[in-house]
This record gives C-alpha cells, structure tokens and sequence, in this order.
C-alpha cells in the first residue's frame, strides 16, 4: 500500500476507543469500515479493509504479539462471513472488492448510532439482523445439505460418535466463525428445507441443532 494510501487512511479512519467497539462483533465493524472507504471512494480491497479495521479498531484487529500491525488473516476472514451464503450483507472477493448491499447500509446505520454514542449502549445491545432475502434456489440448498457426510450417516440411521468437523461440513464454516454467524447460516438452511417442504431435511437439521448444541448455541 503507497504511503499516500496509508495517509489517505490514516486521515478519515478516526480510532475509537475500545470501550465504544467492544460490544460491537467483527462483522459489523467491517461494515463500518468498507461504507467508510466507499464514502471517501477509496477501494475497497482486502489490504485496505484490513488497514481501516485496524486504524479504527486496533483492540479487535491488531496482530496478536504485534499489537502496531494489522491483523490481515482476520480481516480476510470477517469479509468472508459478509458474503450472501452469511450475513448477506457485502458482495465481492479479493479480486473485485467489495460493497455494501441494502442490507450492509442498514447495519452501518446501526453500527455508526452505536459508535456514536457508546453510553446509550453501555448496558449491552443487541444490534438487529436485517431479514435475508432468498437470493439461492430452494433445492440446490437442500441438495447441498443431502450431499454432506453428516446427512448419508444420518440417513443411514448412525446418530451418535459425531466429530466437530461433520458440522463444519455442514454449515460451510470453521471453528472460529461467530456463533451469531452459524445461527443465522443454520436458521437459513432450516428456512429453505421448510419452504421446499421436505420434512426429512427439516428433521434432521433439528437433529443436528440439538446434537451439536454447544456450537450452535
């Protein structure tokens, strides 16, 4: 990144202190950040998020044990979960950049009310989820979940001595995703089994929410 860049983003990523951000999760700040680029027509590419998150944020996305760099694999991870099959509030990937949807500008709004005025906020929040629409075909969503490994054993009539990683499978995730995250992933995959109405898939989605409570929860 030019030292122009990094001036350009050192001038409008104003740092908050910690207390402001601490209750907000990785998400939703990196909505903040990519509308903040957007807003000054910078691009919005991974280097450039990652930088803005960590001028803005350095509590949340400074590299753990060197606290004066950004935290590049984080950022990298928090802009995957924004995509459509997440939080369906970005569209983009490291070649393109990325933007904000309709439902990204509504979380900004909330994020920048929140980082406005964090002593509104101090006895915690719950920041609200704008409602997913139904961007993917009913039956490929159905038919991705028929093709995980956790699913055939399942059918098979296997239902115990289950690892972590069926679920991993199962949610296109990885162990260190936000549980709000995985909520929301599951909710949609149980949304499309219902409105496809295939009983079977919407059984055993129940099934593995309550055999894999603790990660789900």
């Amino acid at each position: 990144m030019s030292n122009t860049r990094l001036e350009m983003l050192q001038k409008i990523c104003k740092q908050f202190p910690s207390g402001a951000y601490r209750i907000i999760d990785n998400n939703r700040l990196a909505v903040y950040a990519i509308k903040i680029l957007q807003r000054e027509r910078i691009p919005v590419t991974q280097e450039a998020v990652a930088v803005a998150l960590f001028l803005s944020f350095p509590e949340k996305f400074s590299l753990i044990g060197f606290g004066q760099f950004p935290d590049s694999e984080r950022a990298h991870r928090t802009l995957l979960q924004l995509g459509p099959k997440w939080r369906n509030w970005a569209t983009g990937n490291t070649h393109t950049g990325y933007s904000l949807n309709e439902n990204g500008e509504q979380v900004f709004i909330q994020v920048d009310q929140v980082l406005r005025n964090p002593s509104r906020f101090a006895g915690g929040l719950r920041l609200k989820t704008p409602k997913r629409p139904r961007t993917r075909d009913l039956n490929q969503e159905v038919k991705e979940i028929e093709e995980t490994a956790l699913f055939k054993e399942y059918a098979g009539g296997k239902r115990e001595n289950f690892t972590e990683f069926a679920i991993w499978e199962l949610v296109k995730s990885y162990p260190y995703a936000p549980k709000e995250a995985l909520r929301d992933r599951f909710e949609t995959m149980l949304e499309c089994a219902r409105l496809a109405d295939r009983k079977d898939v919407i059984e055993f989605l129940k099934w593995a929410k309550t055999e894999f409570a603790k990660i789900l929860a």
